[in-house]
């Protein structure tokens, strides 16, 4: 076979990959589907495993009493745990907290990661010195910086956020030296040769060949500032927010309300995940012929 023959075979193989892919709504279903199985996983084992509740609380724990009166609800069960803190406003005023905090500190991740990445993927003299340091920072644990917080800027919301910043930055660098270094030299030399100088080069021709990889390294590196949030808050009880609420259970037994502040941080991870990046590199993917 020829290679032209080869090609055609390949891409008419890519398009019906492309038209085969399942549409936004069945991805949601099965995702739906998922996650009421364990659901109805989760009260199985509670139900049947004997495990205590103040242990291992159900879900929802529909039961009956000795006096014969079916509770929908069992008082125990994280579904309780929600409706006591949705009641009193906790969740609420815990959740704007943490979002406060996370806007503040991812934001200046984001400019100040991509601007260190962007220094480092096109001057080799600082890939040599910065951009090795910065590999070696990321492997600490951000969790580390807190200390150094408290002391650098004291015992405030700046040191929470501060280690949200470190927690973030150099993932976002990395992300973003390499996004720009995987971009083939051929898009670089064509824009030139259109007449394309420094500056418009980096903006129309780098930035958008290495928009789907740096998207990539965005989303890391809103999960690595969203569990530096977290451990942080944990650490920082006498702090409102998501993660002091989860210590707050742990100081009072409560595992229903433990168990009910992990679903939320779960769950706003996986609303960011869809609305905002799952939005963003959709859009992407179509405008680079990807997906439908």
């Amino acid at each position: 076979m020829s290679n032209a023959s080869m090609d055609s075979v390949q891409v008419r193989g890519a398009a019906i990959k492309i038209q085969n892919q399942p549409s936004p709504w069945a991805a949601f279903a099965i995702r739906v589907a998922f996650i009421l199985g364990l659901m109805i996983l989760w009260e199985l084992v509670t139900a049947f495993s004997g495990v205590p509740t103040y242990l291992f609380p159900p879900l929802i724990g529909p039961r009956i009493d000795t006096e014969g009166v079916f509770h929908l609800v069992h008082p125990g069960s994280v579904l309780a745990a929600f409706q006591r803190i949705v009641s009193d406003g906790s969740l609420l005023a815990s959740t704007l907290s943490s979002f406060g905090r996370m806007a503040i500190g991812y934001s200046v991740s984001v400019v100040g990661g991509v601007a260190l990445g962007t220094l480092i993927a096109r001057n080799w003299y600082v890939r040599q010195t910065i951009g090795s340091m910065v590999l070696s920072l990321q492997s600490l644990p951000s969790i580390c910086w807190l200390p150094f917080a408290l002391i650098w800027v004291g015992i405030n919301e700046n040191a929470i956020i501060l280690v949200i910043v470190l927690g973030a930055l150099f993932a976002i660098a990395i992300s973003t030296e390499g996004a720009i270094r995987n971009v083939p030299p051929i898009y670089t030399k064509v824009g030139r040769v259109l007449g394309a100088k420094r500056l418009a080069l980096a903006k129309d021709v780098l930035f958008f060949a290495a928009l789907p990889e740096l998207l990539g390294g965005l989303k890391v590196g809103w999960t690595f500032a969203w569990r530096a949030l977290m451990a942080a808050e944990l650490i920082r009880a006498d702090v409102a927010g998501i993660g002091a609420q989860l210590q707050v259970g742990r100081d009072f037994n409560d595992m229903a309300l433990m168990f009910a502040s992990v679903i939320t941080i779960l769950a706003i991870g996986l609303l960011v995940d869809l609305l905002i990046f799952g939005t963003a590199e959709r859009a992407v993917r179509r405008r680079w012929g990807l997906e439908k």
